[in-house]
């Protein structure tokens, strides 16, 4: 499952029309830019909301929860019943580049 998914499926359009403006804006421009929307929505140093391309991302407790974070009093939660997804791992994220050799 997606993060738009999950936010879809949780009342939070609202977000996924913000995410969706960042990624329009990206294919406009032809970049292939890839985002962990997690990490963006679960805030930055001391859960300050963080921006992306000008767009300003509020903090989600669920995304902290998710990204192991402490749960910081700005963030929001609109469902107590909201659990966070299993974080899924990806081919490319566990390949390991092969090491240098070292020069003796």
């Amino acid at each position: 499952m997606t993060t738009r998914d999950w936010l879809q499926e949780n009342g939070y359009a609202d977000i996924v029309q913000l995410i969706d403006q960042v990624m329009e804006r990206w294919k406009a421009s032809g970049a292939r830019t890839r985002r962990n929307w997690w990490e963006v929505l679960a805030g930055g140093v001391n859960g300050a909301s963080r921006t992306v391309e000008g767009v300003s991302f509020p903090v989600l407790a669920t995304a902290q929860r998710h990204e192991g974070r402490s749960i910081t009093p700005n963030a929001i939660k609109r469902d107590r019943s909201e659990t966070p997804p299993e974080k899924s791992y990806h081919g490319r994220a566990l390949r390991r580049r092969p090491r240098r050799a070292s020069k003796s």
